[in-house]
């Protein structure tokens, strides 16, 4: 087996691992706001357990401390696009 063949293994045995490890998980994309007029910045992406009630809310106002005080929005979506999220974060990352 080549070696790109063998790390293609790799990884896709890694996304597979998460995937199996988070198959009730669910992720909130976090954006907050302070002071009046002000407009929604993004805070991050975090993972919670369920997109039940004020569950992703309630993680973002936890999670960061803009969100507690002022205004916040988050969106709760399922782990296939967390990973995408995640992916496309270490992607603009990597770029900087």
């Amino acid at each position: 087996m080549s070696k790109l063949a063998s790390i293609l293994l790799i990884i896709l045995l890694l996304l597979l691992l998460i995937l199996i490890n988070n198959v009730n998980c669910y992720s909130c994309d976090c954006s907050c706001c302070t002071g009046s007029g002000c407009s929604l910045v993004n805070q991050g992406t975090i993972s919670v357990s369920t997109c039940a009630s004020t569950t992703c809310t309630d993680a973002c106002k936890s999670k960061y401390t803009t969100c507690a005080s002022g205004s916040s929005s988050a969106v709760c979506s399922d782990i296939i696009h967390f990973i995408e999220i995640y992916y496309l974060n270490s992607r603009n990352l990597n770029k900087e």
